[in-house]
C-alpha cells in the first residue's frame, strides 16, 4: 500500500490538470444520479461523462460514486466533496456574473441580504430610490431568514445584511438601525372587527386567530399578551409565518393574526389587509444593517448614507 496522499500533491494535481468541467460533472451526477442525464445537462456525450468522473477520480485517488443497476449513489468522500464542489462552481458563476456586469459599465456590485419584513417594506422602497440615483451600482439582494445571516457574513457571500439587531454581535460588524417596528393586530378588510371603532379584550377572544411558529418572536409576544386572558383564545388550525399564505389565509377567512407591522406592510398599504384599532401599543426590535466595520468600499458606504437619509426623511415625514 502506498503512502498516502498529501494536501500538497493533492492541490498541484488539481492545479495542473483539473478542469471545471470534472467538477461540473461530479456535480450534476450527483443530483440526477445517472451519468446519461448528467451528460445531457453539462451537453457532452455519455463517454465523455464518464471519462471525467474516472479522470477526477484518479486525481483524487478515491472512489465518488457506488456504481449500481438502478444508477449512482454517493460514497464518503462524495459527499464530503460535493458541497466544496458547488462553492466553486458558484464562485465561477459570481465571477461569470461580475465580469459580465463591468463589461456593461457597472462600477460597484453590492450584496445583500435581507429578511422578509424589510423587502417587504422599507427597503423594498428605498432601493429603487437608490438605484436611479446610483445607476452604475449593481445590486444582488437575496432574502434570507435570519438564521443565515451569520453564515453569509462569515463566509463573505455578502457585503451587508438588512436584520433586527442580532443578540450577538459578530466580531468586526456593527448594527446601524434604520426603521422602528411594532406589533400590530391585523385583519382581512372584510373582518368585522375592521369597522369597529373600539376594540376590547372580549372582542378579540372571541374570534380565532392565525398563530406564527413558536421560533417565531410574534408567537412569544402573543402567548405574553394573553397569558391571563379567559377563556383561551382560540388558534386556527394552520401555523405558518410566510407573509405571502398569512395574507391568503386573512383575506379568505375570518381571523386575527399579530404580526410585525413592516411584515404587513404592502398589504395593509394597499387595502388587501387592515390593522384592527387596539390602543396599546406593542414595540419590536428596529430594522437596521449589519455591516463590517472596515474595508467596505465606496459603493457600500454609498448605500449606507443613502439608507440613513432615506430613513430619516420617512421619519420626519411620517
Amino acid at each position: 500500500m502506498g503512502l498516502p496522499v498529501s494536501a500538497t500533491s493533492l492541490r498541484n494535481r488539481l492545479l495542473g490538470r483539473a478542469r471545471l468541467r470534472h467538477l461540473h460533472v461530479f456535480v450534476k451526477v450527483a443530483e440526477l444520479q445517472t451519468v446519461k442525464k448528467a451528460a445531457d445537462a453539462v451537453g457532452i456525450t455519455q463517454p465523455s461523462a464518464t471519462q471525467c468522473l474516472a479522470d477526477l477520480e484518479k486525481l483524487l485517488e478515491c472512489n465518488l460514486f457506488l456504481r449500481h443497476s438502478q444508477g449512482m449513489a454517493l460514497t464518503r468522500a462524495g459527499e464530503l466533496l460535493l458541497p466544496l464542489a458547488r462553492r466553486m462552481l458558484g464562485l465561477v458563476d459570481d465571477t461569470a456574473t461580475r465580469a459580465a456586469e463591468i463589461a456593461q459599465g457597472a462600477v460597484g456590485v453590492i450584496r445583500i441580504a435581507a429578511i422578509s419584513a424589510a423587502i417587504g417594506s422599507h427597503l423594498g422602497e428605498a432601493l429603487p430610490a437608490f438605484a436611479r440615483q446610483q445607476s452604475q451600482t449593481v445590486i444582488e439582494l437575496i432574502e434570507a431568514d435570519a438564521q443565515r445571516h451569520a453564515s453569509l457574513l462569515a463566509n463573505r457571500e455578502v457585503d451587508c445584511t438588512i436584520c433586527r439587531r442580532p443578540s450577538v454581535m459578530p466580531a468586526g460588524w456593527s448594527f446601524i438601525p434604520l426603521w422602528a417596528d411594532q406589533f400590530g393586530i391585523v385583519a382581512g378588510a372584510s373582518h368585522p372587527l375592521s369597522r369597529k371603532r373600539r376594540v376590547n379584550m372580549s372582542d378579540l377572544l372571541s374570534n380565532t386567530w392565525l398563530v406564527p411558529p413558536s421560533s417565531i418572536a410574534a408567537r412569544e409576544v402573543l402567548d405574553r399578551f394573553f397569558s391571563t386572558a379567559t377563556p383561551s383564545v382560540r388558534h386556527y388550525n394552520i401555523v405558518c409565518a410566510s407573509p405571502t399564505m398569512l395574507w391568503t389565509l386573512l383575506s379568505k377567512e375570518p381571523l386575527l393574526s399579530l404580526v410585525p407591522l413592516s411584515v404587513m406592510q404592502r398589504f395593509l398599504q394597499t387595502g388587501l389587509l387592515t390593522q384592527i384599532r387596539w390602543t396599546q401599543e406593542m414595540p419590536f426590535d428596529d430594522i437596521g444593517v449589519l455591516v463590517a466595520e472596515a474595508d467596505r468600499g465606496q459603493a457600500l458606504d454609498a448605500l449606507l448614507s443613502f439608507l440613513q437619509t432615506y430613513a430619516t426623511q420617512n421619519l420626519r415625514n411620517a
